[in-house]
């Protein structure tokens, strides 16, 4: 009996340890393996040095070194950040507004201080080289002709016989107009892009640089308000008024849209002196998170922009002006190298110097008051303006009074009185070392031909 009454005690015991185990609350799960942030790198793109990293909350970033202070600001996430490389051997520290350091770059043609090189690429196989028949020799190019001209030198028709087979455009009849009026558009519809890359030579100098252009050279306080037209031109007549009054020639980036839908606006902006640059016809998404969307081919890219231009060919006479803006700056060195085939080169802006001027305060994260832009803009100008090449609009959906436009007269004055000076982004190139491009030399690819000769 007393053997029974023990095992007996002990079930019991077990019964209860397995209740309380029951009623044991289960142990934590095991705690999730926090990935690694990926670490600061920096490689060259032709003359840019491109920084890559990642933050983890919204960050102020500033790259400082001897010759060179850029800013940004970056979203949580990775960040990209592509400027124009400084002199070789040059250190640079990258830290946060708050004074955090989170690298040391020294900007030599490997990447160094860790960062870990990229893996070279093999490069392709050597294509056959094409055939084509010689061409006749040209005479030598002659100096520009002034925009508005048509080209009269013997390379032009060279090229436009070399390129003419190869567009398949459909020519018009073309009624007769009266003296002084403008050439009716090109047939923008049939326009395609070369069926290969046109030549470099005289042509097209610098092509295949891939050239991002986001800031001038420094020394000469100097600063380029840019202005992009998409759609809207609320305050582009003010804008207008406000640099014809100062005297002030800059850089317009127009899309074909724009041009359709105000001629006289643009007829105007050609009669004072602005550059005109290519904004693509439509404004579309070429490259989403700066990686291009497979549609948009070559052929398509280089459509976009040739209808843009045959649209200003078609009001004055005369192709756009030799740049380009990618719309919302989405761009890659592919399709950047593909717009310099057809000799348009890239000109972006600066590192935070997008004005936001487009957000109205339903965008609240990006939204500032038009006073608070100039402010921020003049805060700028005062700690790192050399050089700077600033984006601005010339539509706006805000309020009359919370434009930007209606204070950027008082802001180009106090800039003038401490010594600042307005330029275009062709002073910029120029003083680059950019070889000049003359537009002109794109008619070829903008208007149908003419009429065949007559038999003698």
């Amino acid at each position: 009996m007393k053997r029974l009454g023990a095992i007996a005690l002990l079930a019991l015991g077990f019964l209860a340890c397995d209740r309380q185990a029951a009623q044991a609350p289960p142990p934590p799960p095991p705690a999730a393996k926090a990935s690694a942030p990926i670490p600061w790198t920096w490689h060259p793109l032709g003359g840019l040095a491109v920084v890559e990293g990642e933050v983890a909350e919204p960050t102020e970033l500033v790259l400082e070194g001897r010759s060179i202070r850029e800013m940004r600001f970056a979203e949580p996430g990775p960040v990209r950040w592509e400027f124009f490389r400084p002199p070789d051997g040059e250190a640079a520290v990258l830290r946060t507004q708050a004074g955090q350091t989170l690298a040391r770059f020294e900007f030599t043609l490997a990447p160094s201080q860790g960062a870990a090189p990229r893996t070279p690429r093999t490069p392709p196989p050597p294509r056959a080289a094409r055939a084509v028949p010689p061409a006749a020799p040209a005479e030598p190019v002659q100096p520009s002709v002034r925009t508005g001209t048509r080209p009269q030198d013997a390379s032009v028709a060279a090229l436009a016989s070399r390129t003419r087979t190869s567009l398949a455009i459909t020519p018009r009849p073309v009624p007769p107009s009266e003296p002084g009026t403008p050439r009716p558009p090109a047939p923008v519809a049939a326009l395609q892009a070369p069926a290969a890359p046109l030549s470099q030579g005289p042509f097209w100098p610098g092509m295949g640089e891939a050239l991002n252009l986001t800031r001038g050279p420094g020394g000469h306080k100097r600063l380029l308000l840019s202005f992009d037209g998409g759609s809207n031109a609320e305050v582009a007549a003010e804008v207008l008024d406000t640099l014809k009054a100062r005297g002030v020639r800059t850089t317009l980036f127009l899309t074909g849209a724009f041009i359709q839908r105000f001629p006289a606006l643009v007829k105007r902006m050609a009669a004072e002196g602005h550059e005109l640059g290519n904004h693509t016809m439509n404004h579309p998404h070429f490259a989403p998170d700066m990686k291009r969307d497979p549609k948009w081919t070559r052929e398509r890219v280089q459509r976009e922009l040739l209808e843009a231009d045959a649209a200003l060919v078609g009001l004055l006479g005369r192709p756009m002006d030799p740049f380009w803006r990618a719309p919302y700056g989405e761009h890659t060195a592919e399709i950047r190298r593909w717009a310099e085939e057809l000799g348009y080169r890239h000109v972006g802006w600066s590192e935070g110097a997008d004005t936001l001027d487009w957000a109205t305060p339903k965008e609240r994260r990006l939204y500032r008051s038009g006073d608070a832009i100039l402010r921020r803009l003049q805060s700028r100008l005062d700690r790192d303006g050399d050089g700077l090449i600033v984006l601005m609009h010339l539509g706006s959906e805000r309020a009359e009074g919370d434009r930007p436009s209606a204070g950027l007269g008082a802001f180009m004055d106090r800039a003038r009185t401490a010594g600042w000076t307005f330029v275009t982004a062709s002073a910029y190139l120029r003083d680059l070392g950019k070889p000049a491009w003359d537009p002109q030399h794109r008619l070829a690819l903008l208007q149908p031909p003419g009429p065949a000769p007559l038999a003698r």
